[in-house]
């Protein structure tokens, strides 16, 4: 394709609410805390105690193991079950926290500028400025009223969709975003 360099668009400029600055650190969060572990921290603990009670179950019903000694294993499994559980929801606990705490100082900077050009979004605060390069993003989404630049490492740029003049613009927005992170891959 040959398509010619996007035009600068007008600055978007915001304040974020309390509510919007939780939502965004919260689907942050958990973006983050499944990044790249989902199956190894989530999946992968529920189907080796899955497979463990089928095998267990197999030895103690066809009598290679006593049913005292595969209880004791089961009781077992059962624990490091949900220790594994308990884990993986305290590292998204933590993962939720401290995605809420740059939400909230992103938050209390007050007036947000976002401005888009041929290599980037540029988000301004009055504690500094803050770019995203197209080239450096795997995804733009809308999602409950938000819409969200997501780095392939670090921390997203997001902006709620009142931000926009109607539900349209905002479309049109992350539909450009995309283009732009297609066209620089």
């Amino acid at each position: 394709m040959n398509e010619a360099a996007p035009t600068p668009l007008e600055p978007i400029a915001f304040e974020l609410s309390d509510e919007e600055a939780r939502q965004a650190a919260s689907r942050a969060a958990l973006r983050a805390g499944l990044w790249g572990r989902f199956s190894r921290v989530h999946v992968a603990p529920l189907v080796a105690f899955c497979l463990f009670l089928a095998f267990t179950g197999i030895l103690i019903f066809t009598g290679l193991i006593g049913r005292r000694l595969g209880e004791a294993a089961l009781i077992l499994a059962v624990i490091a079950f949900m220790a594994s559980r308990m884990m993986a929801h305290w590292r998204m606990r933590g993962a939720q926290k401290k995605s809420f705490a740059a939400a909230l100082a992103l938050r209390n900077a007050g007036r947000i500028v976002i401005r888009i050009d041929a290599s980037g979004l540029h988000v301004e605060t009055a504690a500094g400025a803050r770019c995203l390069s197209f080239a450096e993003c795997e995804a733009a989404e809308e999602a409950g009223g938000m819409l969200y630049l997501w780095p392939r490492k670090g921390e997203p740029a997001f902006l709620p969709a009142r931000a926009f003049a109607s539900g349209r613009a905002a479309q049109e927005f992350v539909a450009r975003l995309r283009l732009e992170i297609r066209r620089q891959a």
